[in-house]
């Protein structure tokens, strides 16, 4: 164990998951230093995977990557601000993915070693961000609004190491996995249920509203059992979707009873907000709706190339996809769907014959519903770090049902 860690690509590895999973190392680690290792972690990485395969695992590592270079393209053309911030945006995207493909395929050996450094990074800034917003209350929904990482506030609860925004729903990504792991019985029921008990205590104070209905949804899943497969979640989905439709008025009723019961303001308002229907959302103070109308409007009013070409186009900056289709037109939304469509293949599909497939498709769909009602690709956690800890659950629960599925 201790050679797995001394090794330099797990050394760095480790630091990237610490960076991305704890805020306080942003304030620690400039963002300077941070783009050139990633860069430089990237090419090593490129380099080792062609170097030891040649010409076949070069095409497989452009065919990955293609529609991800094809989107960090479109993101250059418009891009208005510093090259330095472009660079590290885009490594966001490239190096999370370049590192779950190359241990998950090349070097499964250092998966159980990821992904307890993963967990135990994850508990902590849980714990101390749940810390941090009882002691500054509203402080992870103030993060989300901070317009720059300097704002004195920011660094105040940066250096608390309290999560926003995306942490917040990183832990709500991961609690269908988390519930896999413990059907699988690879976890086992006192720690389940202390780390459920964390990540609902960390949901509701941090008054995030979509991230508490995700979770109660995913929870709601957690009664179908081990054998929860991707018809089931079809079957679900489809009874949940007719449902609302047909039983609005007790839907409705269990919104506003949720929204008595949590003691957050803003989660409570957004909930009766939510139950009145469209009608309710467009007079609500945060008219969302308004938002995706306006990114809609911009894509409809260059749809071929967006911004990309100079034109002028709105958007709502409220949703990822509709906002990417506004900036980029048709071609940003195709290099979008691409980038999902190979993220399934490469990191997702290799495990649709296990047992409890229905889970791990669920934490994908719910990456892509966050993508389109809010902002952020969740590319880190759907390439990264949620397949870093099927491969362990799967590895270490049965290692022939593991390969079997990879090479399926």
């Amino acid at each position: 164990m201790t050679r797995k860690v001394l090794n330099p690509i797990n050394m760095a590895t480790i630091i990237v998951i610490a960076y991305m999973t704890m805020p306080i190392l942003s304030v620690i680690i400039s963002t300077s230093i941070t783009t050139y290792t990633y860069m430089l972690l990237t090419v090593f990485i490129v380099g080792f995977i062609v170097l030891s395969g040649g010409i076949k695992r070069l095409n497989s590592i452009v065919y990955l990557l293609a529609p991800f270079i094809v989107y960090v393209g479109c993101t250059f053309a418009t891009n208005g601000g510093s090259i330095l911030l472009w660079g590290y945006q885009s490594m966001l995207l490239l190096l999370p993915t370049l590192l779950g493909y190359y241990f998950i395929y090349y070097r499964p050996e250092a998966i159980e070693l990821f992904s307890k450094t993963l967990i135990i990074f994850v508990l902590v800034t849980a714990i101390t961000t749940i810390i941090g917003i009882i002691q500054f209350p509203n402080s992870a929904r103030i993060l989300a609004t901070i317009a720059t990482s300097d704002d004195p506030e920011s660094i105040k609860y940066t250096w608390h190491n309290i999560g926003g925004y995306t942490f917040v729903y990183f832990c709500v990504l991961l609690y269908p996995i988390l519930i896999l792991a413990y059907k699988l019985k690879r976890i086992n029921g006192i720690m389940f249920f202390a780390i459920v008990g964390i990540i609902f205590t960390l949901i509701i104070i941090s008054e995030y509203t979509i991230a508490f209905i995700l979770l109660i949804i995913t929870s709601v899943l957690f009664f179908f059992g081990k054998k929860f497969n991707a018809k089931n979640l079809l079957i679900v989905g489809i009874v949940m979707f007719l449902s609302i439709f047909l039983f609005w008025n007790i839907y409705r009723d269990f919104l506003l009873w949720l929204a008595g019961l949590v003691s957050s303001k803003s989660v409570s308002d957004r909930l009766i907000a939510l139950s009145g229907g469209v009608t309710s959302l467009e007079s609500f103070e945060d008219n969302r709706i308004e938002l995706y109308r306006s990114s809609i409007s911009g894509f409809f009013s260059s749809p071929v190339f967006g911004s990309i070409l100079g034109n002028r186009t709105t958007k709502g900056g409220h949703s990822f996809i509709l906002d990417a289709l506004a900036s980029y037109g048709i071609l940003g939304g195709a290099a979008i769907a691409f980038v999902y469509r190979n993220v399934y293949r490469f990191f997702f599909k290799p495990f649709s014959n296990n047992t409890g497939y229905g889970y791990i498709l669920w934490a994908f769909a719910q990456a892509i519903v966050l993508s389109a009602v809010n902002t952020g690709m969740w590319i880190d956690a759907l390439t990264f770090f949620i397949p870093v800890l099927l491969t362990f659950i799967y590895k270490t629960n049965s290692e022939e049902d593991y390969e079997s599925s990879l090479d399926s």
